[in-house]
């Protein structure tokens, strides 16, 4: 029987990502919602919802998104 090799360990988060394009971007949106908006002197919240079209992260106040994710387009 033959031993598997600890060093290779199993696959990160970063690698599954690479492999599903869709999750990494579902935990990236999902990492920053809630948060204290960093441009906003409103003390606004980030929080998902879509800008120009696309899935983003936008604080609740001063309406400037923070993240946006595409979409490729074939």
């Amino acid at each position: 029987m033959a031993k598997s090799d600890p060093s290779r360990g199993s696959e990160t988060e970063a690698e599954a990502d690479t492999r599903n394009p869709t999750e990494g971007k579902r935990r990236l949106l999902s990492a920053l919602e809630g948060q204290t908006c960093p441009s906003c002197d409103d003390d606004g919240t980030l929080e998902r919802g879509r800008y120009k079209g696309n899935r983003a992260v936008v604080c609740d106040a001063c309406d400037t998104p923070r993240v946006q994710v595409w979409n490729p387009s074939f």
